[in-house]
Formats: C-alpha cells, structure tokens, sequence
C-alpha cells in the first residue's frame, strides 16, 4: 500500500467515525451545548464580526479603530454565517473611503467542540467535534493615505 492509498484510507475511516458521532446525537438523549469560540487573536486591530452585532456600530467601530491604530489597518474576524456580514462590512469601509482604503481576504478552518449532556442517568456524557468556516479580512489604507499630513503649499 503506498502512501497515497493509506492517507485515503485514514481519511475514509475519519469521516465515517465522524458520522457515527453525528448519529449520536440525540435530542431526546441529549441536550447540545455548544462551547465558546475561542479568540486567538488579541491585538487592537481585531474585530470579530457577528450577526448579533449592530452593523452600523460595527461600521463606527471600524472607523475608530483605524484612525487611531498607527498601523493604519484592522482585521476583521468572521465565523460560518457572519461571513456574509464580514464581507459585506469591509466592502462598505472600502466604498466609503472613496478607494482609501484597501483589503486582503484568506480563509481557514476552524475546529469546534460541542458538548452532548444526557438528559437522563442511562446515557453517557459524550463530546461532538465539527469543523467551521472562518474568514479573516485585513482592511488597510493605502501607502499614499497612510499619513494625515497636509501638503505644504
């Protein structure tokens, strides 16, 4: 068996133990707590987009931060469904400045951990693993709006 088949395999046997895990899940059974994302990123830069959040104090939000980071760029976070609100956001900063500002966009995946309680004495406390979408987009000013200085005349 080369590597190539044995890595397939590995991965055939992955997917169908987290099916079984999927299956698992039962709300008669069990209650789902779903655990608190963690924030690896802890700069002043970072804002973390969600859908719970007033879009326009996330716009102002945005604003305050690039005016008073020496920077002059900020990154915006985003999880699954607050993609859309993430891009849409960043657009919007970049519509507003008039192309002052510009922006990066990657992508990543991230792991997330659910709790499975039992909602009787017979069941067994048990853990799901999933994974989720993440968007990281770095809004920037560009080089020639970086300082504030007015030309001399």
């Amino acid at each position: 068996m080369d590597a190539h088949e044995t890595t397939c395999a590995a991965t055939k046997k992955r997917n169908q133990q987290s099916q079984r895990q999927r299956r698992e899940f039962n709300p008669k059974t069990h209650s789902l707590n779903k655990r608190p994302v963690s924030k690896p990123f802890q700069r002043k830069g970072d804002i973390y987009v969600t859908n719970k959040s007033n879009f326009q104090a996330q716009i102002k939000q945005c604003l305050e931060t690039l005016e008073t980071e020496a920077t002059g760029e900020i990154y915006l976070h985003c999880l699954g469904n607050a993609i859309k609100r993430g891009i849409t956001l960043a657009l919007k900063l970049v519509q507003e400045s008039d192309n002052g500002l510009g922006y990066e966009a990657n992508t990543s995946t991230i792991d997330l951990t659910d709790d499975l309680h039992p909602l009787n004495d017979e069941e067994d406390f048990s853990i799901q693993k999933r994974k989720n979408s993440c968007l990281h987009i770095r809004i920037f000013r560009h080089s020639n709006n970086l300082s504030n200085k007015k030309p001399q005349t």
